[in-house]
Formats: C-alpha cells, sequence, structure tokens
C-alpha cells in the first residue's frame, strides 16, 4: 500500500529519474548507519571512560583504548554530520523533498522514534534493576539511557526502509 503513493509521487517528480532516487534513499540509510555507529563509539567510549573512572583499582592504562576511541568516534561523528549535510544538498539539488519523503517514510520514522523510546524505557528499567546490586552514578544511567534513545532509531529507520527480499515495487 505505501509503495503504491511512492510510486505515485514519482509519476508526479520530474527532475529525478527512478535510479537517482534509489540511489539518494541508499546514501541516506550509509548516513544514518555512519551517523549511529560513530555515535555509539563516541558515546560508548565515553560511557567506559566513566565506569573505569568510577571504579577503584582498574588499571589506568584501560584508559587510553578508551579514550582513543572517544576521539575517533567524536571525529567519525563529525564527519557523518558533514556527510549528512552534503546529503540534504543532493535531495535539494534534485528537487526530491517530497518524494524522500514519503508516506512509508513518515511512517517508518514515527516507528523508529517509538523503538528508540520504548529502548529508553527499557535501558531504565535494566538500570534501576541493575542498581539493586551495583552501586554507580546517575552520569553513567543518564549517558546508557541516552545512549540508547539516539542509537537505536537511527538503527531502526535504516532496517524499517529496507525493502524486503523478493518484493517488486
Amino acid at each position: 500500500m505505501y509503495r503504491i503513493g511512492y510510486i505515485v509521487s514519482l509519476s508526479y517528480f520530474k527532475g529525478c529519474g527512478m535510479d537517482n532516487i534509489e540511489q539518494l534513499e541508499r546514501q541516506r540509510n550509509q548516513v544514518l548507519v555512519s551517523s549511529a555507529v560513530s555515535f555509539l563509539v563516541w558515546q560508548g567510549a565515553t560511557l567506559g571512560v566513566d565506569v573505569i573512572e568510577a571504579v577503584p583499582g582498574l588499571a589506568p592504562i584501560a584508559l587510553f583504548p578508551l579514550q582513543l576511541a572517544l576521539i575517533l568516534g567524536a571525529v567519525a561523528w563529525v564527519a557523518s554530520m558533514f556527510f549528512l549535510l552534503n546529503f540534504h544538498r543532493k535531495v535539494k539539488r534534485a528537487g526530491a523533498q517530497s518524494v524522500m519523503r514519503d508516506e512509508l517514510f513518515l511512517r517508518n520514522r514515527a516507528l523508529a522514534t517509538m523503538y528508540g523510546f520504548a529502548g529508553m524505557l527499557v535501558a531504565a528499567a535494566l538500570l534501576l534493576a541493575l542498581a539493586t546490586f551495583v552501586e554507580f552514578s546517575a552520569t553513567i544511567a543518564v549517558r546508557t539511557i541516552l545512549i540508547t534513545g539516539v542509537f537505536t532509531p537511527l538503527v531502526s529507520l535504516v532496517l524499517l526502509g529496507r525493502e524486503p527480499v523478493g518484493q517488486d515495487a
């Protein structure tokens, strides 16, 4: 049903062929994946540093790989934001804003947001249960919930946007 709306909206689109739209969709997914992975590396390393600093007796040598991952993840995150800006320019140049934001994409975006919120609730519940046995700072808890809240919808949007194998438009 959603694919029909997608094809109908393509029939009104004059400046761009189907191949270009599919290429833009693939690029959108690449940008989302690179953003998700770089954010996870960057903030996961920051979370690791917080955990190591909170636990007395852990070797300071363990901080170096985490700090390196933190720096590389932050640089990758900035690079993915530049890729995102470049992607938006390509979509505007192609005049494909309405085609890229069809009903299926809007539905997937709403579902991804819902999955992100549910992921944050699950993370909060797990951290609450963990707090019964282990003491940790609020910074660790908040960072864990936020990482889950950013990573989950990005990955969900990519997974929801993939066409099932063997399905024709």
